[in-house]
């Protein structure tokens, strides 16, 4: 993320001109949303700073019900001075939804003249919440097909009911984009 200088003190000064009297906390709620309202001085792509190493974020597809509460990824670590045009190394990411972007956004926002090394938390952890958020008593339940299926089924159920219909299979007969007996 870069700032717009000029930008900004464009802002400051509109503020002070028209709060002069605001407190500190005041003055940084009116400036918070002038930027709110106009957010050309910040560049939520530019980078801060340039530096030799600059990192990328590539979302994996996860088909399973971890999927329901996480996303998972892999972070590229790029070098300018390596002339191959490949990552020179790479590392793995498990979020919770609400924050992926933020952290995806964040990481490749990042231009070091030295490498980074980041390891929290692990994967297990990740798992074992994730059940229990989804009402599991294991993790290993998220791998079972027949757990599995019943979980499905009872998501299928709560979106029928959510639509005025009784279950999945009254939502599925009574759908207008289902053929009825008579139309075959």
């Amino acid at each position: 993320m870069k700032v717009n200088r000029d930008k900004l003190k464009w802002y400051i000064d509109n503020v002070k001109y028209n709060y002069p009297n605001s407190t500190p906390e005041e003055f940084a709620d009116h400036l918070a949303n002038y930027i709110e309202m106009n957010p050309a001085c910040i560049d939520v792509n530019g980078v801060a700073r340039t530096g030799r190493y600059y990192y990328s974020t590539v979302g994996y597809g996860v088909f399973s019900l971890f999927g329901e509460k996480y996303r998972m990824g892999r972070i590229e670590i790029f070098d300018k001075e390596n002339e191959s045009g490949y990552q020179v190394d790479e590392g793995i990411y498990t979020l919770p939804h609400e924050v992926a972007s933020q952290f995806e956004d964040f990481i490749e926002s990042i231009e070091t003249d030295l490498p980074i090394e980041i390891k929290i938390g692990s994967h297990k952890w990740c798992e074992e919440e994730c059940a229990k958020a989804l009402g599991f008593t294991d993790s290993d339940q998220m791998r079972e097909p027949e757990v599995i299926k019943a979980y499905q089924r009872k998501k299928n159920d709560e979106y029928a009911k959510s639509q005025g219909y009784t279950d999945w299979d009254d939502l599925v007969a009574n759908s207008k984009w289902t053929k009825k007996k008579n139309e075959k």
